[in-house]
């Protein structure tokens, strides 16, 4: 994986041996500094990805400094996800607090994503879980800094209005109860593709 992407490829050669010998073809090294995943948690990143990049705060390879530079002017609260600069980590995410923002990285151990002691098998459902959870009660780093998750910093500040239909609709109706309402394939197809309230 590379700049948020998986590479099937490279996963696929570094899997693939022949039975004898004679005829294994020497395996190059992936480009990449990631792990090699296995086939359900890679299933798992690619959606996990896919639905990042729809999201419109999945900000790719951003360097820390960077991050923390988006965020500085922001309220307290505010978000973005990024690659990590880690090799045993896929995601960070950097958030504004009080003293300035800080960085936090997204665990993927036992098919989840984890952040303390919170977890999804999607980063996008982990947000949103950190968004209700934090209203009333900031989670605590190892650190001491108390964390409160508001809203994403999104790359378009302005966002469509079909994308602000979409939270609307989820908002109200819940992402469980989309195949019951009376909307146009196109539309349904639409809010389907990020059914988060974030």
């Amino acid at each position: 994986m590379v700049g948020g992407r998986v590479q099937p490829n490279a996963l696929a050669c570094a899997h693939h041996s022949f039975s004898s010998p004679e005829h294994q073809c020497p395996v190059s090294a992936p480009s990449t500094h990631y792990r090699i995943f296995r086939n359900c948690e890679r299933e798992m990143v690619e959606r996990s990805i896919s639905i990042l990049q729809a999201s419109g705060f999945y900000w790719g390879p951003l360097s820390v400094g960077e991050a923390h530079a988006k965020l500085e002017m922001e309220t307290l609260g505010t978000f973005l996800v990024r690659d990590s600069s880690q090799g045993n980590h896929l995601f960070s995410l950097s958030v504004k607090v009080a003293a300035g923002p800080v960085s936090v990285r997204i665990r993927l151990q036992e098919g989840y994503f984890w952040l303390m002691n919170h977890f999804s098998d999607c980063v996008v459902k982990l947000l949103e879980l950190l968004v209700e959870k934090t209203q009333d009660q900031p989670i605590c780093c190892e650190n001491g800094v108390s964390l409160i998750f508001s809203k994403p910093l999104r790359k378009s500040r302005i966002p469509a209005l079909q994308e602000l239909c979409r939270r609307s609709i989820i908002a109200v109706h819940g992402r469980e109860r989309i195949p019951q309402l009376p909307l146009q394939p196109v539309l349904r197809k639409y809010v389907e593709e990020f059914p988060f309230k974030i």
